[in-house]
């Protein structure tokens, strides 16, 4: 394969990337799949340049990311889509018609990534129909009940099986990739902690490495800890969140505010660093904006003991209930080869046996001298979704107890240079619902001239529709809440 290699955060020189014909762009791309490696972005150099295009794929076993760019001609903007062979290429290349008016020749299923009712060239989209006579069509949203945010889920059904689910998304659509590019430091961050308001850490965390590696600017031990402490009580507070989802979703509702007294804690944990429950605030450029003293260390300690302790209690009660495995194994099962093959990320992933985790692959930050263990289960359904992040939380409250009883000195911020010009960087963070990937690039005046976001929901969106195949459309709530998916972090 014909590319640049980088780590993750490893700033490089726009001008190494080898740019290659159209055709032999193709081939080196496939090869690389062909060999494993997974596709974490396919942009333009820039949007005044849509015919430099950038695949960008990650493979975890050397923890490389592999760039190669392709030239196209600005008025014959085509290629043979990937996605036949390559099905985790499929969504990829529908954004990349949908945003920059590719071309995917011969690709399967071109459909709305953001727009809802259009494809490429402003066609209108026909949904995907089943015939038959006894086959009728569910229509959901986009308007739901309560503080939901807006997605439309199309259903062909028949009686109560699910054989088709349709996701249309596209909604809660804001340019926030196009407001990065014109934002100045202070606003960026801000920016960056909304991308999906429940994953206030993990962007953060992903913009903020991302802006330091192009200003070369090195991050102390202690701010690094801090960080990650952060992140793990963002991925706690969120599970806890998750599994008192899905116990609601089944009607046992002692477990489900259970779950929730104990996330009031953990969020309670975050607001003791940085004044907010949810993390906002607490990154900057350097470094982070709090420090922790003794007294805020043993109260931290004090609220993740308590909650080590009861939730072991509570996931005992959850997870022995005949009634609650009733409804959770075997329901919303997704294959793990097929899981592979659309590219799963993260938890959702994890759940299917696939082995794949950014802290352990494409280490970052405190991570890579304090690693975190790899937890994975095989039966992708219900069950392993919800089992996995009860097993995760014990790790992330271990590592954050860890962190907290040898937290290194050190400052908390270092001086923030100046961003250089024409660099890129490929900035991947694991989010609590997995990979977060920021790619951006500079411009000859060092100002940024490209920002792609990828959150993981826009990975497994797609998961949810292969979980309800030949499943109870009324198991659709369950089954929706195991994947706990962002609308906002998809929409950007």
């Amino acid at each position: 394969m014909i590319s640049l290699e980088v780590q993750n955060n490893q700033s490089f020189d726009l001008s190494v990337i080898p740019f290659l014909s159209k055709e032999d762009f193709r081939n080196s791309v496939l090869e690389g799949m062909v060999c494993g490696y997974r596709m974490i972005g396919l942009t333009p150099l820039n949007n005044d340049e849509p015919e430099k295009l950038i695949s960008i794929l990650a493979d975890a076993r050397s923890s490389m990311i592999h760039l190669t760019g392709g030239v196209f001609d600005k008025n014959d903007l085509k290629f043979e889509s990937f996605a036949n062979l390559f099905p985790q290429t499929n969504y990829f290349e529908c954004e990349l018609a949908e945003n920059h008016g590719y071309m995917l020749l011969n690709h399967p299923w071109l459909r709305p990534v953001r727009k809802q009712n259009m494809i490429s060239g402003n066609k209108p989209y026909q949904f995907y129909k089943i015939d038959g006579e006894e086959i009728h069509e569910v229509a959901v949203g986009p308007i739901h009940a309560g503080v939901i945010e807006p997605g439309h889920f199309r259903f062909q059904c028949h009686g109560e099986l699910v054989y088709n689910l349709e996701i249309n998304l596209g909604y809660q659509h804001r340019g926030i990739e196009k407001l990065l590019l014109k934002s100045n430091s202070s606003q960026s961050i801000v920016l960056a902690e909304s991308i999906a308001g429940d994953t206030v850490i993990g962007h953060s965390y992903a913009h903020c490495s991302a802006i330091e590696s192009l200003s070369k600017t090195q991050i102390s031990l202690r701010a690094q800890v801090i960080r990650s402490i952060a992140e793990e009580i963002e991925r706690a507070a969120m599970h806890l969140t998750g599994l008192g989802g899905v116990a609601n979703d089944i009607g046992f509702s002692l477990v489900a505010s259970s779950y929730g007294r104990l996330r009031t804690l953990v969020i309670n944990s975050l607001a003791l660093i940085c004044g907010s429950r949810f993390g906002r605030g607490l990154f900057v450029y350097g470094g982070v904006r709090f420090d922790l003293n003794d007294e805020m260390v043993n109260s931290i300690l004090n609220n993740l003991q308590i909650v080590r302790d009861d939730v072991e209690a509570v996931n005992q009660y959850l997870f022995s209930s005949i009634g609650a495995l009733a409804r959770f194994e075997n329901t919303g099962v997704v294959q793990n080869e097929l899981a592979a093959q659309v590219g799963l990320v993260g938890l959702a992933a994890r759940s299917c046996g696939i082995e794949e985790d950014a802290r352990i692959h494409f280490p970052y930050g405190a991570y890579r001298y304090s690693p975190v263990s790899l937890i994975n289960l095989s039966g992708g359904d219900v069950f392993s979704r919800a089992r996995l992040r009860a097993m995760e939380i014990d790790e992330s409250l271990r590592f954050v107890i860890d962190q907290l009883e040898n937290l290194p000195d050190g400052e908390i911020k270092t001086n923030f240079g100046n961003v250089e010009s024409n660099q890129g960087v490929i900035a991947i963070v694991e989010g609590w619902r997995g990979e977060i990937v920021h790619t951006v690039f500079t411009n000859d005046e060092g100002n940024l001239s490209h920002y792609k976001i990828k959150d993981p929901s826009f990975n497994n969106w797609y998961g949810l529709s292969l979980a309800l195949r030949k499943t109870a459309i009324s198991d659709f709530p369950l089954c929706n809440k195991s994947f706990d998916l962002s609308y906002a972090g998809h929409d950007l």
